[in-house]
Parts: structure tokens; C-alpha cells; sequence
């Protein structure tokens, strides 16, 4: 009999995802420490990374004389005093659902996790990697680590205080946990931001000298044009614009309020509160526009990997799309350009925007290889 618990939606694709590069071939030395650092963060990535393992026959291609024992690794990381852990959600495509409370009779202890995943990296080394044993002192970030994805690849990555980052196409963060902040530092593209709450170690995002703390809260950042954009989702994020390194932006009497649809100067080094459903907008003058009732649906479909139009103009909405598609589309008339676009489409089918414009009798497509297409006006 199974007695294996359903295991959240997440955990499944990250393990699935180590599982196919390792069938790939060898990871490189920063995927094996990345390995490492999901792997101690809890036994549940252990078990779900071997049963990944074993569904891609990973494990015949490394042990083809069946040495290693699935289940005796499992029977090794788990515990009598541990009851399985049983976590629900519901499907729901590209997007993943906030998990069900985990209940247990006692916590795994840091060490108990640090062994589980040392013993799993010291099997597979002996077979494929660089012998490279994770030290049980690294059971957190406390380096900078850089994660980047590619033209149209979507990407979320859990941190070991529980936060979780999604990023979107072409976005490039480096995470950097120390003994007193939570930092990522977005380069460039967008991520949406799930903080998990913690008051005596404040999360910070930093967008060349703009800082955005959480005040336990999920928010989206995007920098785009030389502007960075600021969509809360859920609580209460702090704008600081050229914040001191060690800037704790808690909310003050100092504290500006966002409590209208303005443009406005914010005085160096105070804080923007920005509340659920609210945008900030800071522009490369320095100037932030402000909006109270934001389009959240909107600035947050890519998660789904959808974009909604709203009177938007061809010019942006074509804009939208080659950020995520290797079809790169050109306009060659400024009053199409301007043309108003509603709708939603998904972001990895550029040719059903091509359909459309095509259909409305005010464009034609010229095609130009496989990559690159202009619309002209008729």
C-alpha cells in the first residue's frame, strides 16, 4: 500500500524540475549547491526529489545495477516521530494555491534535515557529481545567490525562510540573506513577491537605489524603461527611494501616505506606504505617478502565463509580446500603432494576436523568416 501524502503542487515541480536536468546530464557546480540548499530545507524535497528520480528513471541511468535502494534512502530519512505530512490544494493551471496548514506531532530538527539531503547528495555523487557533502552549518542563504530566466521562461524559487519568488520572462535577482535583512536585488524583468513574515528580519527588494520592504505581504516589481513599477497584492509594502543600506523602513509618523492618484516628490530616504491594490510608479526623473484602485488582475496575469489588454495601444501590447516570444513583431504604420487593443491572449501564442489584426480588416502581416514579422497598415 502507498502511504506516500499528497505533497504540495509546488514541491512536485521543483523536484520534477532537478529530476529532468540531472537526466539531462551533470549539473553544473552552482546547480549542485542550489540542489543542496532546496534539499536541507526540508525531508518532504528529499522524498519528492527521489520519487521524481525514480519516475524519470534517473536512478537506472546512474545505478544500473540497482545498488541504491529507493526505498531504504526513504526509510532513512524518515522519522517515527514525524506523522506524514499531508498537504491539499486545488488545481488551477500555471498558478499554485495556497497550501493547507501542515500538522505534526514534532518539528524535524535542522540537523534531521541537513543529514536527510547530505546523505541523498553523497549517493548521487558517488554516481554523477563532484563529491561536494552540503556542511549542516549552510542550512540558509547567507551568500548571494543569482537566478535568471530566459526569453519566455516563467520560474519560482521557494527560500528557506518560506518566501516564495515567481519571475517572469527575461528576469535576472540576486538573493542575499543575512543576519539582519532578507535582500534580493532585482536587476531586471518582474517577480511577484510572497513574503513570509518575520518582523525582526525585514524583507527588502532593491531596484537600483529604490527599496520596497514588506511589511508581510505579496507585491509585484517590475522594471521596465528605466521605470519600476509597484503593484501590491496582498498587505503593505514600504517605497523608499535612496535608501541607506541598513534602512529599516517600518512604518512612522515620517511614513507618506498613498491616498491618491497623483504624481508626486517623496523627500529622500522617507517612505512610500503602499497598500493593498495600490501601484507606484518610480519614474527615471525620480518622480513617482501614483494610482489607489490598480488593475491587480491585470498586472499580475503573467503568473498565469496570460496578458490582459484594456484599450491598451498595438504599440504596447505588441511590446508585451516579444518580451516573451522568439517571433519578434514590427510596426510599420504610427496609426496602427496607436490602435486600441482589449482582450486577453497568452503570452506564448503570439500568432493569435497576428490572427486577430488580421481579421479586423486594418492590417496585414508580412512575414519575414521564422522569426520576425511587420504589420502594415491597409
Amino acid at each position: 500500500m502507498n502511504t506516500r501524502s499528497q505533497p504540495n503542487t509546488l514541491i512536485i515541480e521543483q523536484a520534477s524540475y532537478w529530476a529532468v536536468l540531472i537526466d539531462e546530464g551533470e549539473l553544473s557546480q552552482r546547480q549542485h549547491h542550489e540542489l543542496a540548499q532546496w534539499l536541507v530545507e526540508s525531508p518532504t524535497h528529499v522524498q519528492e526529489f527521489l520519487h521524481a528520480c525514480t519516475l524519470l528513471d534517473v536512478l537506472d541511468d546512474i545505478d544500473p545495477n540497482k545498488n541504491i535502494s529507493v526505498e531504504g534512502l526513504l526509510k532513512k530519512i524518515s522519522t517515527p516521530d514525524v506523522e506524514p505530512i499531508s498537504i491539499t490544494s486545488k488545481p488551477a493551471p500555471y498558478a499554485y494555491e495556497k497550501p493547507a496548514r501542515i500538522e505534526t506531532k514534532k518539528r524535524p530538527t535542522r540537523m534531521f534535515w541537513a543529514l536527510a539531503a547530505s546523505l541523498v547528495l553523497s549517493v548521487l555523487a558517488l554516481y554523477q557529481f563532484t563529491p561536494a557533502v552540503l556542511p549542516l552549518k549552510q542550512q540558509t542563504i547567507s551568500h548571494s545567490v543569482n537566478y535568471v530566466t530566459t526569453l519566455g521562461e516563467q520560474r519560482s524559487i521557494t527560500l528557506s525562510d518560506g518566501s516564495i519568488i515567481y519571475l517572469n520572462t527575461l528576469t535576472n535577482v540576486d538573493i542575499d540573506y543575512t543576519s539582519q535583512f532578507r535582500n534580493i536585488v532585482l536587476h531586471n524583468g518582474e517577480a511577484i513577491f510572497k513574503v513570509a513574515h518575520n518582523p525582526d528580519k525585514p524583507f527588502r527588494v532593491w531596484v537600483n537605489g529604490t527599496m520596497f520592504q514588506a511589511l508581510g505581504t505579496e507585491f509585484n516589481v517590475r522594471s521596465n524603461k528605466g521605470n519600476v513599477e509597484l503593484t501590491v497584492i496582498n498587505g503593505v509594502v514600504a517605497l523608499t527611494k535612496n535608501a541607506r543600506k541598513h534602512q529599516d523602513a517600518s512604518v512612522s509618523e515620517e511614513s507618506v501616505r498613498l491616498d491618491s492618484n497623483a504624481e508626486i516628490e517623496v523627500p529622500l530616504g522617507r517612505p512610500l506606504i503602499v497598500s493593498v491594490g495600490q501601484q507606484a510608479t518610480v519614474k527615471e526623473d525620480g518622480k513617482i505617478t501614483t494610482l489607489v484602485n490598480a488593475d491587480v488582475d491585470k498586472k499580475t496575469s503573467w503568473k498565469a502565463r496570460e496578458m490582459i489588454f484594456k484599450n491598451d495601444s498595438l504599440e504596447d501590447v505588441i511590446y508585451e509580446f516579444n518580451r516573451y516570444n522568439a517571433l519578434q513583431i514590427s510596426i510599420a504604420s504610427e496609426q496602427l500603432s496607436k490602435m486600441s487593443i482589449t482582450g486577453v491572449f497568452e503570452t506564448n501564442d503570439p500568432q493569435s494576436l497576428l490572427r486577430f489584426l488580421e481579421s479586423s480588416g486594418k492590417a496585414k502581416i508580412q512575414r519575414h523568416g521564422a522569426n520576425s514579422v511587420t504589420i502594415l497598415a491597409l
